[in-house]
């Protein structure tokens, strides 16, 4: 009985994470798709820019969960798949700080950005190397899951599909083609969070009699 309990007691944390995992998993997009809702005249601004930086964190979070399962398929994709992942965190968060920090200096948008021609190599590392890599990495997580069958076929090709169209509404700054792609990428990550949720390994077992 005490062995039971332990064990029960034991696989509690593992749960925990799993399903704030799966909360992140959702969490991450929306927190994405309500950032071109305060856009400024075509820039992300100072509440368009902290969304896209703060939705990246509980959005990869729950994509490392991801990660722990295609490993056990493609564990040499899925490394290189994570560092792809992180590189394009990185390129998201400082695109949504330069739009932070571009409305809160009050700064024109063409002006910001021609700052950065005093300093290519640094502006190239910080923003346009790693800027378009998180498309890339939803691209490439959409073909891996589709390619493994660790997800519906449906979803793989809707994470490809946004991942394709996503900079489309970022690059040109049109309002509702970022609505649209926005919606394709809830849609499939909807889908993979309620999967996640509920889990085998997260729903807690009942104990052996």
């Amino acid at each position: 009985m005490h062995l039971q309990a332990w064990s029960g007691l034991h696989n509690l944390p593992v749960m925990f994470v799993r399903r704030l995992q799966a909360a992140a998993l959702f969490l991450g997009p929306v927190i994405f798709a309500v950032s071109p809702f305060f856009w400024t005249g075509g820039h992300y601004g100072v509440n368009g820019g902290m969304l896209i930086a703060l939705s990246m964190v509980p959005w990869v979070y729950g994509l490392i969960g991801e990660y722990e399962r295609i490993r056990e398929h493609v564990p040499n994709v899925a490394g290189i798949w994570l560092l792809i992942l992180l590189v394009g965190m990185f390129g998201s968060i400082a695109f949504g700080l330069q739009g932070f920090f571009e409305g809160t200096f009050g700064l024109d948008g063409r002006a910001a950005l021609e700052g950065f021609d005093d300093y290519p190599p640094q502006g190239f590392l910080v923003l346009w190397l790693p800027g378009p890599v998180f498309p890339l990495a939803l691209l490439t997580f959409g073909l891996i899951i589709g390619w493994t069958r660790t997800s519906p076929l449906w979803v793989a090709a809707l994470i490809c599909l946004a991942a394709v169209a996503f900079p489309a509404g970022r690059a040109l700054r049109l309002e509702w083609v970022a609505y649209i792609v926005d919606v394709l990428v809830i849609i499939p990550f909807a889908q993979l969070a309620w999967r996640s949720w509920h889990d085998p390994r997260t729903v807690p077992r009942p104990p052996d009699r």
